[in-house]
């Protein structure tokens, strides 16, 4: 009769990146399907946990390094701020139109990051010009 044992979970894997999230995931059911069989996977787990670990210190300095976020009220965006938050939260994609000048471009990114979304991921920010781009990552 062989002893079997318990498959330890590795723990903080909803605190990761979300870029890490899915290949931990992966990682681990590899793990748990080597313990069903027999095969060892302690250095396994021992290493996801070390990657684990890693990825939540990063989302930690990224937490710590947030400062507090202002809007300059003339800017029309800033005016819609609680709206323009609330489709952020509840949708993947949105499309925001407004005149040139209202704030789309330098106060869309803080909106995102005051929501929390550059704690765990990136914010992808897109120009359609080379020196838009260029000058907005510069102010942003």
């Amino acid at each position: 009769m062989t002893e079997e044992r318990s498959f330890p979970t590795p723990s903080g894997l909803e605190q990761c990146l979300l870029a890490d999230r899915k290949a931990f995931a992966k990682r681990l059911r590899g793990l748990k399907r080597r313990s069903k069989t027999g095969q060892p996977f302690d250095q396994g787990l021992q290493r996801l946990q070390q990657d684990i670990d890693r990825s939540k210190q990063i989302v930690s300095k990224r937490q710590a390094s947030l400062r507090k976020i202002s809007y300059p009220a003339e800017l029309p965006v800033s005016q819609r701020l609680q709206e323009i938050q609330e489709l952020i939260s509840k949708h993947q994609v949105i499309i925001l139109c407004g005149e040139t000048g209202s704030g789309k471009s330098t106060q869309l990114p803080k909106i995102c990051l005051s929501l929390g979304l550059g704690v765990f991921g990136r914010i992808g920010h897109t120009q359609p010009r080379r020196i838009a781009a260029r000058s907005l990552m510069s102010r942003i």
